[in-house]
């Protein structure tokens, strides 16, 4: 699990990040990014409905994102809220594929240190 100071959690930090310029899309995962004013990097995770239909499953997806997200986190470069959107078929795939996803997400967006 994200430490707080990690993690996204307003509405109007989700909805900023959302409507900024920065993205990047895998197979199973949306990243989406913009600048914060701070000198932490936070994270945000959104699995809706359309993806799991029940809140257990959902769940699930988005924990595994979050230890996923807090392994990587050392190499997260300062100063960006992100929010991973989970797409359809991410409940189909195993951890490790997850990972290599959320990793790709990164280095595309050239988020990593």
């Amino acid at each position: 699990m994200l430490p707080e100071k990690y993690r996204l959690k307003k509405k109007n930090d989700f909805a900023r990040v959302m409507q900024g310029k920065g993205g990047a899309v895998s197979s199973c995962l949306i990243l989406r990014f913009c600048s914060n004013q701070t000198e932490v990097s936070r994270a945000g995770f959104v699995c809706s409905k359309k993806v799991a239909k029940k809140a257990v499953a959902r769940n699930k997806i988005k924990r595994r994102l979050r230890e996923m997200a807090r392994a990587l986190w050392p190499n997260v470069k300062a100063g960006y809220d992100l929010v991973f959107i989970a797409k359809l078929g991410i409940a189909d795939k195993d951890f490790a594929e997850i990972k290599a996803s959320v990793e790709n997400l990164l280095k595309k967006a050239r988020l990593l240190k």
